[in-house]
């Protein structure tokens, strides 16, 4: 897609369909279309007016930085579906990762150890399984997800909340280079140079949902991004998941708010990807040591089940430290949990 006329049509925020209309009256001819664009008739005053602001200073920047402009015709399937989707993209990074099987992860910023632990294990599993993962390059689970997934050296997409040039947030421009500079990519369906202002999150959240075959929330608040990602997923007849925890954490109210409604509870990876028809990876041979907080918890564990509080006693270690411990020591299969607690694997 020319991507003069993809900075301009997401400048002007057309309403669905409008700008792909337009873009097929015009056709590809760059500077020529841009300004037969502006004057067009069919815009009203307030398109007219965002497109006059229009930042091609912007736009030369970023393709100088490796950004390209993405047209429908290069849309994943499950992207096509989206009866909102834009008339192009901005990418930085490889696109073709989002043409593979794709799944969200989604969650609070303020995540949990929990959580994280989860997040990461989870994008690990299905990255390996050559799944491309998606989530919004926010801190907290996205985050973790980002970095599971590289972990393996996978694939993973950060949707944004503005242009893909406008790195949000600042502290994570070293893993937003990591993910453009490996097998992933950043994606904005705003024009470059636009600000990630509060009221897009929401758009960035149904990208999220539209580029996914499923969605997988981890840990979130009743009133949450993630929440309505979860929500916009379930309205294209995507798949969500939720995977549980404490009940007295307020961090998962919405999670558990989710399940209520339908949302299937998941507690492993596989489950997400045999609903999506993606063979799991065969088992990962442990090849690094393990760290002090796992020794120390292997160490008070037998084939017979122990509950938390008895393995906090024993160990001696933090809550926070034993339960994420637990979490990746059992995603891993080192460990099997039931109702009497948490045992060495047999």
């Amino acid at each position: 897609m020319n991507p003069i006329l993809c900075q301009a049509l997401l400048q002007a925020e057309l309403p669905t369909g409008k700008g792909r209309a337009l873009l097929k009256e015009l056709g590809p001819f760059g500077d020529l279309a841009f300004d037969r664009l502006r004057s067009h008739s069919s815009l009203s005053v307030t398109e007219k007016k965002r497109m006059s602001v229009c930042s091609l200073e912007s736009l030369q920047a970023a393709l100088r930085l490796g950004v390209v402009s993405v047209g429908f015709s290069e849309f994943s399937e499950s992207l096509k579906n989206w009866p909102e989707n834009p008339p192009g993209l901005f990418v930085w990074g490889d696109w073709k990762c989002a043409l593979e099987p794709t799944v969200a992860i989604v969650g609070t910023r303020g995540a949990s150890t929990y959580g994280k632990a989860v997040s990461t294990k989870f994008a690990e599993a299905f990255a390996r399984a050559g799944v491309t993962v998606i989530s919004g390059g926010a801190i907290g689970i996205d985050a973790a997800a980002h970095k599971g997934a590289m972990a393996v050296e996978g694939k993973t997409i950060a949707v944004l909340a503005g242009g893909v040039d406008r790195l949000y947030p600042a502290l994570h421009r070293g893993l937003f280079q990591q993910i453009r500079g490996g097998n992933g990519c950043l994606v904005s369906q705003f024009a470059c140079g636009t600000k990630p202002d509060a009221f897009r999150f929401l758009g960035r959240n149904h990208l999220i949902a539209a580029l996914s075959l499923a969605v997988v929330v981890i840990e979130a608040p009743e009133r949450s991004g993630a929440i309505h990602t979860a929500h916009r997923a379930n309205e294209l007849g995507k798949q969500v998941f939720v995977v549980p925890s404490n009940i007295e954490n307020l961090n998962f109210r919405g999670s558990h708010a989710l399940i209520r409604d339908g949302a299937a509870l998941v507690d492993h990876p596989d489950q997400v990807l045999n609903s999506i028809g993606v063979k799991p990876a065969l088992d990962i041979p442990f090849e690094k040591p393990m760290g002090s907080v796992a020794q120390k918890i292997l160490g008070v564990l037998s084939t017979s089940p122990l509950a938390v509080e008895f393995i906090l006693e024993r160990s001696g270690l933090p809550m926070s430290d034993v339960i994420s411990e637990l979490t990746i020591l059992e995603l891993e299969g080192r460990i099997i949990h039931d109702a009497g607690g948490y045992a060495v694997k047999p």
